[in-house]
């Protein structure tokens, strides 16, 4: 068995996590299919969607011409005379089935050359091709995982911004209430001022009304002496 080891680094949005780097294998191995088992190359693609991944190579393998069918009954993709000069002068038959993995999918790929099916010991000059067909087609998975990514992190970021714009607002209208505080507390101070002035001008009238009370306590009894003066005449 041979294996090619690829590793793909995935440029993320944040700025935290920098560059990380998936490993993603393509091996050489004998599987079945609804043919019969032939040896196929075959390559791990974790953390992706098997749905997409479908969707991704439906379009991916369009470049190579052929007329793709995918047959529902035995889950595979089958292109038929796909033009890979690289690998054949004669048009070539690409089967693929996409299938799900616990932490992602796996695409199961074989190319029939007529006689037979692509591999390493029998097709030392041509297997390579294979090999960077299923390098692009990782190339092109990752981008989306990229996309993907880069998706999630700018919604994290405008998250963020509309929580800023809430504090921002939030300071704007705590400053608001302190200007509104500080203006009744000079009122305040202001009405106090006015009071203590009140209280002191209240306390001079009150001792120059005792003033007069007193004085006109003092008639009231001269008054009441004349008529009584008076009255005791009678």
């Amino acid at each position: 068995m041979r294996t090619l080891m690829l590793t793909l680094l995935i440029i993320t949005a944040s700025l935290v996590s920098g560059l990380a780097q998936i490993k993603v294998e393509i091996k050489e191995e004998t599987k079945a299919m609804s043919k019969g088992s032939f040896n196929a190359l075959t390559m791990e693609l974790p953390g992706a969607d098997p749905k997409e991944v479908e969707k991704n190579w439906k379009q991916f393998v369009k470049r190579y011409k052929g007329k793709t069918k995918y047959d529902r009954k035995v889950n595979e993709y089958y292109t038929d005379d796909a033009i890979l000069a690289e690998m054949s002068d004669n048009t070539v038959d690409i089967i693929a089935k996409i299938e799900t993995r616990s932490e992602g999918a796996q695409l199961i790929v074989w190319f029939n050359l007529g006689a037979s099916y692509l591999s390493s010991k029998e097709f030392v000059d041509r297997y390579p091709a294979g090999e960077r067909v299923l390098t692009r087609f990782a190339d092109e998975i990752s981008a989306d995982l990229i996309a993907a990514e880069l998706k999630e992190q700018e919604k994290m970021l405008k998250q963020k911004e509309d929580e800023l714009k809430k504090l921002e607002k939030e300071k704007t209208k705590y400053e608001q209430n302190i200007k509104d505080a500080e203006a009744t507390i000079k009122k305040m101070e202001e009405n106090i001022v006015q009071a203590n002035d009140g209280i002191k001008n209240n306390e001079g009238d009150q001792k120059a009304k005792t003033t007069e009370i007193e004085d006109q306590k003092k008639v009231v009894e001269e008054v009441q002496q004349r008529l009584d003066a008076v009255n005791s005449k009678k």
